[in-house]
C-alpha cells in the first residue's frame, strides 16, 4: 500500500536520462550525507574559449548540507561537445550508480 503511494506522489524508479543534463551523485566525506542534483548542461556549464578557437565548458558546483560545515566542491570539464572528460572533488566522493 506505501509503496504504491510513494510511486504516485514521488513517481517509480530511476529517473530518465535526460540529453540536457545529467544526475550527480555525491556523499560528504564527513558526515556521510548523500545528495543527488540534477545538473542542467544547458544553463549550469561555463563556456570557455580557448586561442585557437576551440571551446571546452567547466562546471563548478558546491555543495552544502543540513547539519554538516562541510562544503562539497565538484569540478568537471567537458568537450565542445559536452561530453565528459575530467571530474574532481573534495571534502566528498562520488556515488557512483
Amino acid at each position: 500500500m506505501f509503496k504504491k503511494l510513494g510511486e504516485k506522489l514521488f513517481g517509480k524508479g530511476d529517473p530518465e536520462p535526460s540529453p540536457d543534463g545529467f544526475f550527480l551523485n555525491v556523499r560528504c566525506s564527513d558526515c556521510g550525507e548523500q545528495f543527488n542534483l540534477f545538473i542542467n548542461k544547458s544553463y549550469e556549464l561555463l563556456q570557455n574559449f580557448e586561442t585557437d578557437g576551440s571551446v571546452h565548458y567547466t562546471l563548478k558546483k558546491e555543495v552544502y548540507g543540513v547539519g554538516c560545515k562541510n562544503r562539497i566542491h565538484v569540478t568537471m570539464q567537458f568537450d565542445g561537445r559536452k561530453k565528459l572528460v575530467s571530474r574532481e572533488i573534495e571534502n566528498g566522493e562520488y556515488i557512483e550508480e
